[in-house]
């Protein structure tokens, strides 16, 4: 278990504890002498590992009462995992009439959000657990894509993970969540999307748990799907970019919809259920058009599904901008734009890469049509609850000296990613971005700072890779000699290979900057120049 709520074990008592919440004491009766306590656990009790891991699990950390053993057999477990419906060392019903424990559950989390997100649900003496849908099996980096052990140790109280290599079934989920509501006595306020792929899974968890906040079930495909986000967003009234979905496996219709559109290129072809700008091109003419469209209506899509189809959307003029926002029913305006973003990307190897993003005032007047424009894209797709991502294009007006006509990219109902949540709560006085968004997710009210202007910059500094290859030697990693220096994060070290970076997990790393303008600006330069990898080339 972790720091903050932990499972003591007394015999065969089985106690959840809490310095703010301290339940009763469930007993569940000794098995009979000489007979196995518990076949689910993972070690002992199961033939191999492999098996245990076809069934859906819960793994918590801590002393367990499954393995009482004494003398040379005893074994100290620091975690351990059971099968997802034993969660109490003898399965039984368990009545009782009161609710011991509020708790909370989040969806795919990443390390860094884990850790904040665990301090405010501690604050509010709620049991945190974490469902993740595609358990890392090994092979992926931990800070994105955490085991269960990683994620325990931020202090999240339990993981359920689906069996291994099996696809995740929310309704079977729900019903495992609901096992545990029944057997350890605790009762769910919200659910939380951690990153994109979660959207898909949170509203519609919630309402199978009983949860009545959640935003809109009925636009919930409209959240994910690019095509139907673009056509919620043109009902309410706002501008979206000229787009065709695309089904033809020879990419034979692409040339009919450019012409029905009256497209110029470049074109923006893309998988329509895409994050972290994966598989999104730039097309330059006809050809490399219809090659990426008919690439992607055969692929499987970065979430995993068969894409079926491809978008294609006209390629936006202007500045790249992320604005994020808080939905609450507690809030004035029902939605509030917390943060703004100015990304920095260049045009290459098909598509656009980033540089850097970096932190805006969303009072100034320079955004204010951004900001008017985010909010209405949030109510369009049903975002009431939470928070909000929505990227965007707009040209600067020079004339009013302001960013007019925004068009939308997309929106996510989500926590921002590139920690841009943890910047603002370092850069704006009084803003608390977990303890908001946990509040939101559980409808309680909401407390937001007089202002969102941002006292310090920061800027998020792409690092990136220019060789393909497998790293001999990294140079210019050392960060922390820059003077704004906050954190950073490497994804590749000697050994991996790396290739050319276009997407976001393609780049070698990632740094966070905070201070003053002038040294943030400086720091940024500094930290891509003189950083460089050397590889040993791959055998053509």
């Amino acid at each position: 278990m972790g720091p903050h709520a932990e499972e003591e074990f007394e015999g065969n008592a089985l106690k959840l504890t809490n310095p703010i919440i301290q339940p009763e004491v469930l007993v569940a009766p000794a098995p009979p002498e000489g007979e196995v306590e518990h076949e689910a656990l993972i070690g002992r009790e199961f033939s191999t590992e492999a098996a245990a891991m076809r069934n859906p699990t819960i793994a918590t950390l801590g002393d367990t009462p499954f393995d009482q053993k004494e003398g040379a057999d005893a074994q100290a477990m620091e975690h351990h995992k059971i099968v997802a419906t034993e969660v109490v060392s003898n399965p039984m019903a368990i009545q009782s009439p009161a609710i011991l424990q509020n708790a909370v559950v989040i969806i795919d989390p990443k390390i860094a959000d884990c850790i904040q997100f665990v301090e405010s649900a501690s604050k509010r003496g709620l049991f945190v657990t974490a469902v993740v849908p595609k358990p890392n099996q090994g092979d992926e980096q931990i800070e994105y894509h955490p085991t269960a052990e990683a994620i325990l140790e931020t202090g999240v109280n339990q993981v359920y993970e689906p069996p291994m290599g099996a696809k995740f079934d929310i309704v079977e989920c729900a019903n495992h969540l609901n096992t545990i509501e029944s057997q350890q006595n605790i009762r769910y306020l919200g659910v939380l999307p951690l990153r994109e792929a979660a959207v898909d899974y949170s509203d519609l968890l919630a309402a199978l748990l009983g949860i009545s906040v959640h935003n809109d079930l009925g636009l919930a495909s409209a959240r994910r799907d690019k095509a139907l986000m673009k056509n919620a967003v043109s009902n309410a009234g706002l501008r979206v970019a000229k787009f065709a979905r695309l089904t033809a496996p020879d990419g034979s219709d692409v040339q009919p919809a450019i012409e029905e559109l009256e497209l110029e290129f470049p074109v923006v072809v893309k998988t329509p259920r895409g994050m972290s700008t994966m598989d999104v091109y730039i097309c330059q003419n006809m050809e490399e058009a219809i090659q990426r469209s008919a690439q992607i209506v055969k692929s499987v899509g970065p979430d995993g599904r068969k894409a079926h189809f491809s978008l294609l959307e006209e390629f936006l003029l202007g500045d790249e901008f992320a604005v994020n926002l808080l939905a609450s029913p507690t809030t004035p305006r029902g939605v509030q734009v917390t943060d703004v973003w100015k990304y920095e990307k260049y045009s290459g190897e098909g598509t656009m890469v980033n540089t850097w993003q970096s932190m805006c005032d969303p009072h100034s007047k320079t955004y204010s049509n951004l900001v008017r424009y985010a909010e209405g894209i949030a109510r369009a797709v049903g975002i009431k609850f939470g928070m909000a991502h929505v990227e965007l294009k707009s040209v600067f007006n020079e004339e009013r000296g302001k960013y007019m006509e925004p068009v939308m990219i997309e929106v996510g109902a989500r926590l921002a990613g590139g920690k841009k949540a943890i910047m603002a709560e370092k850069t704006v006085p009084g803003w608390c971005p977990f303890d908001a968004m946990l509040d939101a997710h559980c409808g309680f009210p909401i407390q937001v700072p007089p202002s969102f202007s941002p006292e310090k910059h920061a800027k998020h500094v792409y690092i990136p890779s220019k060789k393909v290859g497998t790293v001999k030697t990294i140079n210019g990693a050392d960060f922390e000699r820059l003077e704004t220096y906050d954190s950073h994060i490497m994804l590749c070290e000697p050994g991996t290979k790396v290739s050319v970076s276009t997407d976001i997990y393609s780049f070698a790393g990632f740094v966070w900057l905070v201070g003053k303008y002038e040294d943030v600006e400086r720091d940024a330069r500094l930290a891509r120049d003189e950083f460089s990898v050397e590889v040993e080339e791959a055998e053509q």
